[in-house]
Parts: structure tokens; C-alpha cells; sequence
């Protein structure tokens, strides 16, 4: 009995020791380094709609190993709602928060993925849709292969490192809305919708004199809108584009190299008795910053042989400052 219960007890010792050895083993093998990952949207506005409501459904990330991680975008007073989100609210540097403080692996990932609830004239309320000044409302849809009601936005190549990572997806809808013609839709296309880290970008500002947007106005006066206005803006070009103007040939599946990067709306401050622009989220490096009176014929799906830029400036943006910019008649 005795003889038994030794070799029992060996066998029970040998059995712990393998198990232990096994752990061992696994902890030795590398864990993936995990990462913080928020993100936002923005966008930069665009002229005759009084919102732009996108429904968002859920978030998708893909690893170059082809890893995916998919969070749901909820709203926080009902978690059965996908989140609907006024882009017109969350204009400039200001941003709308989706996904807070989300663990996934660090590293390089293949891209992104917004799914978006495409508009449904039955359902308005909870779909996406605009709404233009008179109150109309006309469904909002992002197309995608399928007909199941969801669109995707999907944007390429990016990274995430081991500390906190705040991203936003920023919508330049003078380039990303879209009204065909004969349709009841209108349709928001991922041109002129880009992926920045928060990290590494920084902002725009400048202002615009009254005298310069007068000469404008003066030499652009046979493009007028019917009723006497016009549409002010300043658009954002590479350094390498040639001849910056609005008048590259329209591609449906990628932003042509020598369109604007950017834009954003010159509105006039009452507090600062001043016009004022602020172009958000961008990369360092260098830039030709340009200011129009003609944006309010510039077509997203057509070339514009009538737009033109009225004052270009070289700019130069560095990380970790803001730039600010001033149009005025020269000197």
C-alpha cells in the first residue's frame, strides 16, 4: 500500500510537472502589443443644407494579417439605435466621438471601414438623410455592391502604436456630396473623405479682407448665382500640382493628384468683424492655399472650365503648430 501510494503520488507529481511545463511554453510565446484606438468624424461644410445626418452602424478594422475588429456605434441613451451624427455640426477642428478608448493589436493595418444605414423614404427619422434650408428632406445613401441597405466607407493604410491612438474621418462634402440627376437621393461618395491622426496633423486658420472679396466678386460678376451672391471659399493643393484651379478631369474611383486636398467655407465672424476660414487635420509639409469666389459653381462630378482662384499663396505647415494665413490685396 504503501509501495502504491508513492508511485501514486510520483505519477500525480510528473502529471503537475508536465501541466507547468506547458504554461511555461505558453507564456514564453509572444503576446501581441495592444493599442488605444478612438475615433471621431468632422467635416468640412458645404453651402444649402441645414444638416447631413449619416447613420453609422459599425466600425471595421483590418490587420495586414487580415485580422478584423468590428464595433458597433451606438447611441448612449439607447443602445438599440446605430448613431446618428449632423455632420454640419462638427465643422473645423471640432469632432463628433464614435469610438472611445477601444483595445486592438498595435501595428499596421490595411484599412478602415465605416458601415453607414443608407436613407429609406419610409424611414427618414432613422436613416441617413439631408435636409436643405426649406426643410425638405432627401434620403442619403453611400453605394457599395449589394442591396441590403448599408453603405460603406472604407479608407486605406494606417497605423497604430502601443500609447493612445485619436483618429478622425473628415468629410469635405463640397467634394463628397453628390445630387444626380432624375434621382430622389443624394449620394455620398468616399472622395473626398480621409483618415488623419490627431497625433500628427495640425489646423489652418487665416482670414480673408472685405476689399479682396469685393475684387472678387468685381471680377467674377458674370458667374454670379441668380440672386447676386457668390460662393467664398479656400482650397487646399500639393505643392506639386502645376497649376492649381478646379478644372481636373473627374474620376470615379480615385481623387485625381491634382485636385484640392481640402476646403473650407470663408464665413464672416459678427464677434471679429472679419472673414474667417479653418482648415482642419492637416498633414506637415508644404502646401498652395488658394482663395475663390467661385465656389458656389464648383460641380463634384464635372469639370468646371468657368472656376477660378482668385489669390494662391505657398504655404508651409510644421508639426506641432497651427498655421495662420491672411488674404489681402497685395501690396
Amino acid at each position: 500500500m504503501n509501495f502504491k501510494s508513492t508511485m501514486l503520488s510520483s505519477a500525480i507529481l510528473l502529471a503537475l510537472v508536465g501541466c507547468g511545463s506547458d504554461n511555461d511554453k505558453n507564456d514564453n510565446i509572444a503576446q501581441p502589443q495592444m493599442a488605444k484606438f478612438t475615433l471621431g468624424v468632422s467635416d468640412a461644410p458645404v453651402t444649402g443644407l441645414k444638416a447631413v445626418n449619416v447613420v453609422f452602424d459599425s466600425i471595421t478594422l483590418r490587420t495586414q494579417g487580415g485580422e478584423e475588429f468590428t464595433f458597433e456605434t451606438r447611441e448612449d441613451d439607447d443602445e438599440t439605435k446605430p448613431e446618428m451624427v449632423n455632420l454640419l455640426d462638427y465643422t473645423g477642428d471640432d469632432v463628433f466621438a464614435l469610438l472611445e478608448d477601444e483595445e486592438v493589436p498595435a501595428g499596421e493595418y490595411q484599412w478602415i471601414r465605416a458601415d453607414v444605414i443608407n436613407g429609406d423614404t419610409n424611414d427618414l427619422t432613422m436613416t441617413s438623410h439631408v435636409v436643405y434650408e426649406d426643410d425638405s428632406i432627401e434620403p442619403l445613401i453611400v453605394k457599395r455592391k449589394g442591396n441590403d441597405g448599408v453603405g460603406e466607407i472604407q479608407l486605406d493604410g494606417f497605423t497604430l502604436n502601443q500609447a493612445g491612438n485619436e483618429f478622425v474621418i473628415e468629410f469635405d462634402l463640397k467634394k463628397s456630396l453628390v445630387d444626380p440627376q432624375n434621382s430622389s437621393e443624394i449620394v455620398l461618395k468616399p472622395r473626398g473623405v480621409r483618415l488623419e491622426n490627431l497625433a500628427e496633423s495640425q489646423d489652418i486658420e487665416g482670414t480673408v479682407s472685405d476689399v479682396l472679396i469685393a475684387n472678387c466678386e468685381t471680377d467674377n460678376i458674370a458667374i454670379a448665382a441668380e440672386d447676386g451672391s457668390f460662393g467664398h471659399a479656400v482650397y487646399l493643393y500639393s505643392s506639386d500640382v502645376e497649376t492649381p484651379m478646379d478644372n481636373y478631369e473627374v474620376n470615379e474611383n480615385e481623387t485625381p493628384a491634382d485636385a484640392p486636398l481640402a476646403t473650407a467655407n470663408v464665413v464672416f465672424d459678427s464677434e471679429d468683424n472679419q472673414y474667417e476660414f479653418e482648415l482642419a487635420f492637416i498633414q506637415p509639409g508644404d502646401y498652395q492655399l488658394a482663395y475663390t469666389c467661385a465656389a458656389h459653381i464648383d460641380d463634384a462630378e464635372a469639370e468646371d472650365q468657368a472656376f477660378t482662384l482668385h489669390q494662391i499663396k505657398p504655404v508651409t505647415v510644421t508639426s506641432g503648430e497651427d498655421l495662420t494665413v491672411s488674404f489681402t490685396l497685395p501690396e
